[in-house]
């Protein structure tokens, strides 16, 4: 199955050709260029140097959010407009989950059970967050759980829901800076900066999951594809605040 997953949810810009397990191409960049301005580029190098057309890809997948509210429109965008009249399966995951998968080479490395803490920077010193366990049996099997749903929570609520924690902790994703500011416990760890941020093989990893789980796989559309966010707009949170006085 040939997959083209992309994210566009934070500054890094993200997106990956992957078949059957089998990394085609990948590209990863931050910098001062728009998602706008580098994405389609970047979907466009990978399949003509793979010599791969629209119409030969199995599936699309996109990260859908929770993060940049632009970021999240734009992506969603360019996976509906490559999708259009094709009939390719589009498949939204969570941003999160996608950043938890940047770590499962080192759960098959290390070997022993610890938990991914996705974090990103939601601004006013809160941060996009989920928690997932990676536990190794004795033959060496990797599973990965999902211990809390996608959220958002200041800096502090996370601390005191890492603090019970007995297992050790890797934060991954742009919220480091944030984590590193203001959760201070010694079982939290960031994880290596090459692992650190969004990654179109993991988008595909977990697209490819959420798609074979599905017991209704027809609901993957283009049309039914839509961004997924945790709080309103800033726009919106404006046009309250002005209704409610």
């Amino acid at each position: 199955m040939k997959i083209l997953a992309i994210d566009t949810t934070a500054v890094t810009a993200a997106a990956a050709l992957v078949e059957d397990g089998q990394i085609l191409g990948t590209y990863q960049q931050n910098g001062t260029l728009t998602h706008s301005e580098t994405m389609l580029n970047m979907v466009e190098n990978l399949l003509v140097n793979a010599k791969v057309t629209p119409d030969m890809l199995d599936m699309l997948a996109v990260s859908a959010g929770p993060g940049s509210f632009t970021g999240v429109r734009i992506g969603v965008s360019i996976i509906k407009g490559l999708a259009f009249g094709k009939n390719i399966p589009c498949v939204p995951v969570s941003t999160l989950d996608a950043l938890s998968e940047n770590l499962r080479p080192m759960a098959q490395a290390l070997g022993h059970d610890f938990y991914v803490c996705p974090v990103m920077d939601a601004r006013r010193s809160q941060v996009y967050t989920a928690l997932f366990l990676y536990d190794t049996d004795a033959d060496g099997t990797v599973s990965k759980t999902r211990v809390w749903e996608d959220d958002m929570l200041s800096a502090a609520e996370l601390s005191a829901r890492l603090e019970e924690l007995e297992l050790p902790v890797l934060f991954v994703g742009e919220g480091c800076r944030v984590t590193e500011r203001e959760v201070h416990l010694p079982h939290c760890k960031e994880a290596p900066v090459l692992l650190r941020y969004q990654n179109g093989v993991s988008v595909a990893v977990a697209a490819l999951a959420v798609y074979e789980s599905a017991a209704d796989k027809s609901v993957f559309t283009d049309l039914a594809l839509k961004p997924t966010y945790l709080r309103p707009s800033q726009a919106e949170r404006e046009r309250a605040e002005k209704q409610n006085g």
